[in-house]
């Protein structure tokens, strides 16, 4: 990596960050549709990106967890400088340190899910007997 800002031509033209996962999306899908809810289409647009970014998030928590203790440091130090840090960087870190980045995706699948269902469509009713429920 270079020790030049970026430029804004150069932002403009980092995409690979608007890409998505396709599985990481189909599963997203899965889930709506497993939860029974219709939307109209700019609202399910909306609803899909939502559920994208807040499990990225979730997912990328979990591998930062995941990491042992001095590399977890080395990487949120990097995190402090962007300039300092790279796509090979990163890889460096979680490719060696993280062997078993499958389990932390299924357990954050699992963990989102539970989330997802959880909290989304309350019903009012539902929420007072659950309420009453954890009273008596």
């Amino acid at each position: 990596m270079t020790d030049r800002q970026p430029s804004a031509k150069d932002l403009a033209q980092a995409t690979p960050l608007a890409m998505k996962n396709p599985y990481i999306l189909n599963f997203c899908k899965v889930l709506v549709e497993k939860k029974g809810e219709k939307h109209t289409p700019a609202a399910l647009k909306k609803l899909l990106d939502d559920m994208y970014r807040l499990f990225e998030n979730l997912l990328g928590q979990n591998m930062v967890k995941a990491l042992p203790e001095d590399k977890r440091k080395e990487y949120l130090q990097l995190c402090d400088d962007l300039n300092q840090i790279s796509y090979e960087k990163i890889a460096e870190i979680f490719d060696k340190h993280v062997p078993n980045y499958r389990e932390i995706m299924k357990k954050t699948m699992i963990q989102f899910t539970e989330l997802f269902m959880k909290n989304r469509g309350f019903n009012p009713e539902q929420i007072k007997k659950e309420f009453a429920s954890m009273n008596d």
